[in-house]
């Protein structure tokens, strides 16, 4: 029994499932014909792609994985951990640091949480990794520095890294040579060096063609960098390609109903994608403007002193550090991010407003509302996954509905476990705050999304993506499902044990 977990970024479902219901995508209709598929499977918070695609190979939280979003303050190396909206900024702002920090330190002692990978291996099956971001394994690999970056100051010629037993990541790390490696030669920075979805399509068809491991990892990542730039609907020919791609791997493998036969196929995304006004004075939120009554850190660096406020940017949220937390700080802060009516959240763990008291706030212009994980009191409400919590305060500001004791929000679909899942987070921010639709943050040197698309935030339209499961001894899908849920239906359809199981509540970090 094989798996093929297939994940194309900000494969948004109010786009593609239609685009598959009328045939649009006709392999991935095959698919949905096959199986099963789910449109609202919800990501984690920050719904953003370095802290996502991690949830996804993992299965849990970033309290537990240890990635908290984009950017992020990492306090034992006293630094901004950041990967940016789109992680080859870092090249162009860096090779070195994008080389040390994303292939060792993203993949090495940031990350927490066993992968896929790993627990696969462990149990003496094997794995591939096909361009995904988040590969860590157990086997050593030899990093290959492409000619143009190893001209450059402050890059490292070699080093290692760790993966499955088979790892292909761009120009940088593989198992050994693709049969058609000599001839694709769009290689380079314009082509993320050998990490796009061309490169991630051929090595799938060639795999399919010669090997294929107990557990594949295909990741395709242009769809999400597209959509950036013109939205998910304009973006659609992106993933019409992908769909393309599939059909060419699965013929090389002798068709579709051969490899369901002994393959459990799943596909799915990291996040969705939320359109942004064109008109830049309606869309853009500065953070530094709205926060301008304080001294703010330098963006991206370390502490100075007198400052008060440290911004940590992840598109349509942003995680802010306190230097001196304190409930007057707080205070002071929320007011002044809500003079704004386009910030949608403002978001902290209670205990900073009210000392000695669990839980978490959300605050807006519709109110304040405080939750507490509770599997004792009686007055506790189910979330959609069975978490027992505590609820006081405007149910308005998640959109909240109980109905026989389950809280549910289709605005904010599973807010009270995910922002948990990054709060709980000791490297965490002590305030979240989120954008409202149409809306996207920005600070200096960075440059919003008008007129194209983003992401990061709690609404639905950023956190929700579709999942697609079909093949071989492919449980059927839980009523609801979220982004964890993947790790662990990869680990029933391998046959293999994990700590896991889809569809239960997450404990704390």
């Amino acid at each position: 029994m094989r798996v093929l977990l297939v994940v194309i970024d900000a494969a948004t479902p109010h786009v593609v499932c239609p685009a598959i219901r009328t045939g649009r995508l006709p392999v991935l209709a095959r698919l949905a014909d096959a199986g099963e598929l789910h449109e609202r499977s919800v990501s984690i918070f920050p719904s953003i792609t370095p802290a996502a695609t991690t949830s996804i190979v993992t299965g849990a939280y970033p309290a537990e994985h240890g990635i908290a979003g984009a950017s992020w303050f990492d306090e034992a190396r006293a630094e901004v951990a950041y990967y940016g909206d789109d992680f080859w900024v870092i090249a162009r702002r860096g090779f070195g640091h994008f080389v040390r920090d994303f292939l060792l330190r993203l993949n090495g002692d940031r990350l927490k949480a066993p992968t896929l990978f790993e627990m696969t291996e462990r149990r003496g099956r094997t794995a591939a990794s096909l361009n995904y971001l988040v590969f860590r394994g157990n086997h050593p690999h030899r990093v290959r520095v492409p000619r143009l970056m190893a001209a450059l100051p402050g890059v490292p010629l070699s080093d290692t890294v760790v993966g499955p037993s088979m790892l292909y990541l761009g120009d940088f790390a593989g198992t050994r040579e693709h049969p058609h490696h000599a001839t694709r030669k769009k290689h380079g920075l314009l082509h993320r060096f050998g990490m796009d979805d061309e490169a991630t399509g051929a090595l799938l068809r060639d795999m399919f063609a010669h090997e294929r491991p107990d557990l594949t990892v295909a990741y395709f990542a242009d769809n999400d960098f597209r959509s950036h730039q013109v939205g998910p609907y304009a973006a659609l020919p992106v993933v019409e390609e992908v769909d393309r791609m599939l059909g060419d791997a699965f013929d090389a493998a002798g068709g579709l109903e051969r490899v369901l036969a002994d393959t459990c196929v799943i596909v799915t995304s990291d996040h969705g994608h939320c359109d942004i006004h064109p008109d830049a004075a309606r869309a853009v939120i500065r953070l530094d403007r709205l926060l301008g009554n304080f001294r703010l850190a330098t963006l991206g660096r370390r502490w100075r002193p007198g400052d008060q406020v440290m911004i940590c940017p992840n598109m349509r949220a942003a995680q802010l550090y306190l230097r001196d937390p304190g409930a007057s700080l707080l205070q002071a802060v929320t007011k002044d991010l809500l003079t704004d009516p386009r910030v949608d959240q403002v978001i902290w763990r209670t205990s900073l407003s009210e000392p000695g008291t669990s839980g978490y706030t959300v605050a807006s212009g519709r109110g304040r509302l405080r939750f507490a994980r509770d599997d004792h009191a009686r007055t506790t409400v189910l979330d959609e996954f069975g978490g027992r919590w505590r609820v006081r305060g405007h149910p308005e500001v998640l959109d909240l509905s109980i109905e026989n004791g389950v809280v549910e929000s289709a605005t904010y679909p599973n807010p009270f476990e995910r922002i948990a899942g990054v709060l709980d987070l000791d490297q965490s921010g002590e305030i979240w705050v989120t954008a409202a639709p149409g809306c996207e943050f920005e600070v200096p040197g960075g440059s919003a999304h008008v007129g194209g698309a983003s992401h990061g935030a709690l609404h639905a339209l950023d956190s929700l993506s579709p999942l697609l499961i079909a093949g071989a001894h492919c449980r059927k899908l839980p009523r609801r499902v979220r982004s964890v849920d993947v790790a662990p239906l990869c680990m029933q359809a391998l046959g293999l044990s994990m700590r896991y199981a889809s569809g239960m509540p997450r404990p704390r970090g």
